[in-house]
């Protein structure tokens, strides 16, 4: 019989939990960040995905919950994911080691741990009576609040302190705590006094007042804080051993393990059996993989049995343990195993999946042109939604230089060439141009020549003040937007200049024999391009069009899965490439023996389907970083823009492109060695099958373009397009003061003393633009005491209104609220 408190669930997006309670599941209402040590709950996570939902399950353990509450817990989990159809993923929490999926549920309020148990919640409150405890917070994206002992030996030089006294809150600042942590445990400060003291708690801030004589006397007298505390990026990580492949079968009429690792240590997806429950030792965590096909002993049993493997090979107790179903993995799982999914192609009685859900999807019989029509998600645009022109420039590397190129032969290259391509995109509302330089490298291009091209990449980039966006492009990995340039006359011909260090043997290369085959490919009339092929007949396929040149003849061969874009745009290539000579358009199936002569012999083996089509793959956002002397990337699930930091560099992975973004504080050798290290990237992301010259586009913070934006819910253009650099902990604290001033301002005078004679306050809104005070943007922007901060734009001058917003103030009123809201923010004014 399902478990009653289950009833419903999974139903609506979003985190439910349920506290065990008496060994019963009791759903919890309210404060889900908020958990007791001694207590055991259940996550539930639902996610809308398409017209899907999935879930995530997370059995959560405090550090002090009973035996008998873990195990509920886990069994209680079980139930949970059979209700929903066992497709739910799931993972086991350990309080202080929780997993990054789990804690980025809770990026605006952190996690508080409470000491004591499930008891614990039911004590009696007596208003203004607070127990004294001295917090610990932790943690760059979410914060971990965890109550440490009430002395001054608990302070460390590296994290933020919070001294709970109920209605006196003070904070202490480690001297080298970074600045979102510090932003971080402000945010909380802010939380707890508004939600829990009604407002009313005076804050110090010990940065103020650093020997503050009640916060000392309170720890037990001053120290000078010089202890380190855990790093917060190793805080969580345990080191990654060689993988292990453990398999969990009862066929021999009892549970038994065994070690079913390749000798080369390299996990292929066929050593799955759907019959059987596998155990996949990853170092740092344990996926317990569970086959369609498996018995219920075997999947009841899977965890347990990954428990007790923990035991026997003497790792940590709180490693985390993720139990995932056949069918629903996810992309850390997939990454351990060597082309999970391989790029594929689609025969004519197929479709791909256009969403991930927790079940296999049965592919149906569609037309062949519908389908390759359908694949629109490579169909990209830097500028989507921007009515404007494009202009754009090209040279190519010869001798290691850059050299103009004729602009009649812009679209044609050559795939022994690398070549730099600047786009300047202009907007018809008369908003400031955008720049994009693309650098080509062809094929056959000699390494000195792709190097001399990103190098010329890099300084024309710099001559434009770091503004352009940089797009590294291999031949044959072409996104569509650089297409879209060449308005479907993109032509790619074998051949080249020969490389700057060239030695006796090189020389440049061209076919000149005048026999060429072209193969077009593309979704659109705008996209659709032409890479020349060895002219032999195995280099047909009937899901495209090619243009055979020949020396008195131009063949238009029409495969019978081409679609009218592909048909449309080789009518333009060939009409190109003819010259004098005549255009004979021929469909699959009735070519003449000339055609095949020139291509070696008629033939009918060649592939029947169409090239290129990628499976589908979620987007993966990585913080890089190579400052331990390798390289390392470490995944923000269910990330959002508030995640990218502008003092580091961070890698958006959509599979067939890598978007590079470079923060504006990121240092200069991380600037540098950007690009590097999204090579180093794609290099350790070879094993999923995607192949090489996956395109990377470098971004700089603030000048992101709309195919990179779409992939963060609820982008805000102007978070990272401000006058100057905000410090978000500056930012928060000034907010606090503000805040704390306004509060002590609003208290009435004590005694009935004549009131002191002081200068007016400022002027109410309605009357500023009468008045004499006025601040100027830049010092609004670094705050001023005493003013409506819901309406600093009023303080600004008359000319100064108009200039930094663009319209006058009585245009200003007339705009309803999210729009003068959005062009506060364009101006750090909100």
């Amino acid at each position: 019989m399902a478990e009653q408190a289950f009833v419903g669930a999974g139903q609506r997006p979003g985190l439910v939990a349920w506290r065990i309670e008496k060994l019963i599941p009791v759903p919890v209402t309210k404060d889900l960040h908020k958990l007791y040590s001694g207590d055991s709950y259940i996550f539930l996570q639902t996610v809308q995905k398409n017209s899907s939902l999935t879930w995530n399950i997370h059995f959560w353990l405090g550090k002090d919950t009973s035996q008998d509450e873990s195990g509920v817990a886990a069994y209680k989990t079980v139930e949970l994911d059979e209700s929903l159809g066992g497709g739910p993923v799931q993972y086991r929490e350990c309080q202080g080691f929780e997993s990054d999926l789990f804690l980025s549920y809770f990026k605006s309020t952190g996690i508080e741990y409470l000491t004591g148990g499930v008891a614990s919640g039911f004590n009696k409150v007596v208003r203004d009576q607070y127990d004294t405890k001295l917090l610990q917070v932790k943690g760059k994206r979410t914060v971990r609040v965890n109550q440490v002992a009430t002395k001054n030996t608990s302070l460390t030089k590296d994290d933020v302190y919070i001294l709970d006294l109920g209605l006196e809150i003070f904070v202490f600042n480690g001297s080298t705590a970074n600045r979102q942590e510090k932003a971080k445990a402000l945010d909380y400060v802010r939380q707890l006094n508004n939600n829990e003291r009604g407002a009313r708690a005076q804050i110090t801030f010990l940065d103020d007042e650093p020997k503050n004589e009640k916060f000392w006397t309170t720890l037990g007298g001053f120290i000078n804080v010089t202890k380190e505390g855990d790093d917060d990026d190793t805080h969580d990580q345990a080191h990654r051993e060689s993988i292990k492949l453990i398999q969990l079968s009862d066929a021999s009429s009892s549970l038994k393990t065994v070690d079913v690792t390749p000798k080369d240590g390299v996990l292929k997806k066929d050593l799955l059996n759907s019959t059987d429950v596998f155990i996949v030792d990853a170092g740092n965590v344990l996926h317990v993989w569970i086959g369609r096909g498996a018995s219920a002993d075997e999947r009841k049993n899977g965890v347990i049995y990954a428990s007790q493997y923990l035991t026997q090979t003497k790792r940590p107790a709180q490693t985390p343990i993720t139990r995932v179903a056949e069918g629903g993995e996810g992309s850390a799982f997939k990454a351990l195993f060597h082309a999970w999914d391989p790029p594929r192609t689609i025969s004519f009685g197929q479709q791909a999946s256009t969403s991930a859900t927790t079940r296999a999807v049965e592919d149906k019989g569609v037309d062949a042109s519908a389908l390759f029509s359908a694949s629109a998600a490579e169909d990209d645009d830097l500028f989507a939604g921007q009515d404007g022109t494009n202009a754009i420039k090209v040279w190519r590397i010869e001798n290691l230089e850059k050299v103009q190129v004729d602009a009649a032969t812009y679209g044609e290259f050559f795939g022994g060439d690398s070549y730099v391509v600047l786009n300047t995109f202009t907007p018809k509302s008369g908003a400031k141009p955008s720049h994009v330089i693309y650098f080509w490298q062809g094929r056959q291009s000699s390494q000195d020549e792709k190097a001399a091209s990103a190098l010329w990449a890099q300084r024309l980039d710099d001559e434009m003040g770091g503004s352009p966006v940089q797009v590294r492009v291999v031949q044959g990995k072409e996104p569509s937007h650089f297409r879209r340039l060449f308005l479907g006359r993109l032509i790619v011909h074998s051949g080249g200049k020969a490389s700057g260090f060239k030695n006796r043997h090189d020389q440049d290369s061209y076919d000149d024999d005048g026999v060429s085959l072209f193969h077009i490919k593309g979704t659109s009339e705008l996209n659709t391009f032409a890479t020349q092929v060895d002219e032999v007949a195995a280099n047909l396929n009937s899901g495209d069009v090619f243009v055979l040149t020949t020396p008195r003849q131009v063949y238009q061969w029409q495969g019978s899965g081409s679609n009218a874009e592909e048909r449309r745009v080789a009518s333009n290539i060939a009409a190109i490439l003819k010259g004098k000579r005549a255009v004979t358009v021929v469909d699959e199936g009735d070519a003449d023996d000339a055609f095949w002569n020139f291509l070696g012999g008629k033939t009918d083996d060649y592939p029947k389907v169409k090239a290129g089509q990628e499976a589908e793959h979620d987007p993966r956002l990585f913080h890089v970083t190579n400052e331990t002397g390798y390289f390392q990337a470490s995944e923000i699930p269910s990330f959002a823009q508030d995640d990218l930091n502008i003092d580091d560099v961070f890698l958006l992975d959509c599979y067939t492109t890598l978007y590079l973004w470079v923060g504006q504080g990121a240092n200069e050798s991380e600037k540098r060695g950007a690009l590097k290290i999204a090579n180093d990237y794609l290099a350790a992301a070879q094993s999923d099958g995607r192949g090489e010259g996956t395109p990377v586009i470098s971004i700089q913070s603030g000048k992101e373009p709309a195919i990179f934006t779409c992939h963060f819910a609820g982008w805000d253009a102007a978070l990272f397009h401000q006058p100057a650099f905000v410090d978000p902990y500056e930012a928060k604290l000034q907010k606090l003061r503000d805040e704390k001033a306004k509060a002590a301002g609003a208290v009435a005078p004590a005694a009935a003393a004549p009131a002191p004679v002081h200068d007016a306050p400022p002027a109410p809104v309605a009357a500023v633009a009468g008045g004499n005070q006025t601040f100027t943007l830049q010092q609004l922007i670094a705050g001023v005491d005493g003013i409506d901060l819901t309406r600093k734009e009023s303080y600004l001058s008359d000319a100064e209104f108009k200039t930094v917003l663009g319209v006058t103030r009585g245009e200003f009123a007339a705009l309803p609220k999210w729009k003068q809201q959005a062009k506060k923010k364009e101006v750090n004014l909100f």
